[in-house]
């Protein structure tokens, strides 16, 4: 089965557009009009078959200044931002997803920092988050099953939608329990009883988990990225933004036909 990383960042519109369509294929759900949407490469579904999708959740504020980007892209050109805010609208619309902004929402630029480890403690697999849970730092982090991805998968979304649909602040802990609640410590994940919301925002500002995130951040800045979403390859090979999304879910397939060398993504490691 061949390996794609989706690498995001919760501040990122862009990002929710790539999440919501992951989601959407990795559940079996359609969109609306999905016919009409195919040969869209912003909105068309992904076909996951034979694909297994890692979801690594990255801080772009160091992500830009390890590449001597002082702001972000989209502030520094305000028409660039607003196009991007009516961009996300159109595409969300499109998707059947209705209530995005169309300009910057009230908790903007937002803290991204405790959503984005959160993320990334669930991206390490429910045995590792009940293992954190009991003090545990040993537990090596595993390829997610099926029905835990989805669960990650959900989350993300969840965390975008609270974001950027109902304008809630993704910085405040209390925000964030909730979102887990109702999506993570209810969810039936084998013999994994999963943590309360509240324990889990406590065990995302561990040690273990905070050096993970940064962890996660700083492969990014080795693969190259220099912008989220953007997506690995096992053989090293990058696609940048939500519209090649496709491209990158079928990049095992179509390898033979390009005379590029692999590895762009030089210092990429191991997938889990």
């Amino acid at each position: 089965m061949a390996t794609v990383n989706f690498w995001f960042e919760f501040a990122s519109p862009y990002s929710m557009v790539a999440a919501l369509r992951l989601l959407r294929a990795l559940t079996g759900r359609t969109s609306p009009n999905a016919e009409v949407l195919q040969g869209l490469g912003s909105c068309q579904l992904p076909d996951l078959s034979g694909v297994h999708i890692v979801y690594r959740p990255v801080f772009l504020g160091a992500v830009f200044k390890a590449i001597g980007q002082q702001a972000m892209p989209n502030v520094q050109v305000p028409a660039k931002g607003k196009y991007l805010f009516h961009d996300v609208e159109r595409t969300l619309n499109l998707l059947g997803c209705p209530g995005f902004p169309n300009k910057q929402p009230k908790h903007w630029p937002p803290n991204t920092a405790l959503a984005g480890r959160m993320a990334w403690m669930l991206s390490q697999g429910p045995g590792y988050v009940c293992a954190l849970d009991c003090a545990d730092t040993s537990q090596s982090p595993a390829r997610l099953q099926p029905a835990a991805l989805k669960v990650l998968a959900e989350f993300v979304w969840r965390v975008y939608e609270a974001e950027f649909i109902t304008s809630e602040d993704i910085g405040s802990p209390e925000v964030m329990a909730r979102i887990w609640d109702v999506y993570v410590a209810r969810s039936q994940l084998g013999d994994h009883a999963m943590p309360g919301g509240e324990r889990a925002v406590e065990l995302a500002g561990s040690e273990a988990v905070k050096s993970g995130f940064k962890g996660s951040t700083q492969a990014a800045i080795d693969c190259k990225l220099f912008g989220a979403p953007s997506f690995t390859t096992e053989d090293g090979d990058m696609y940048w933004g939500n519209d090649h999304l496709l491209d990158a879910c079928v990049h095992h397939r179509i390898r033979s036909l390009l005379n590029q060398p692999a590895g762009y993504c030089s210092g990429f490691g191991a997938n889990i």
